[in-house]
């Protein structure tokens, strides 16, 4: 899926080439630290990999914590994990900042 989300981005920037290119994930399966919600990511190993393949500066942003298992759907009530007010913080933060020359 990771692969298919970079070359989505890649052809993407053919048409708009200063296109910003943002994930944004519930939860994440994506190894790392990306579901930890701490404000420097570091990423896996297999992500940096993929990344190095593309020309893509690609943001990525998870709202909930913990990997995600696809075992258990988020839709059910005892898999539901509360948004919390600091991801959604950081979230529009990143968009903003992203954003910003637009104003």
């Amino acid at each position: 899926m990771f692969k298919r989300i970079l070359i989505d981005f890649l052809l993407r920037r053919e048409i708009y080439p200063n296109l910003k290119c943002v994930l944004l994930q519930l939860e994440s399966q994506l190894g790392g630290d990306y579901s930890y919600l701490k404000d420097v990511t570091f990423g896996s190993l297999p992500t940096h990999t993929l990344l190095s393949y593309f020309d893509i500066d690609l943001h990525i942003i998870t709202l909930l914590s913990g990997e995600r298992k696809t075992d258990q759907p988020i839709h059910m009530q005892e898999y539901y994990k509360p948004i919390t007010k600091e991801s959604l913080h950081k979230a529009t933060q990143t968009f903003k900042e992203l954003l910003k020359k637009y104003k």
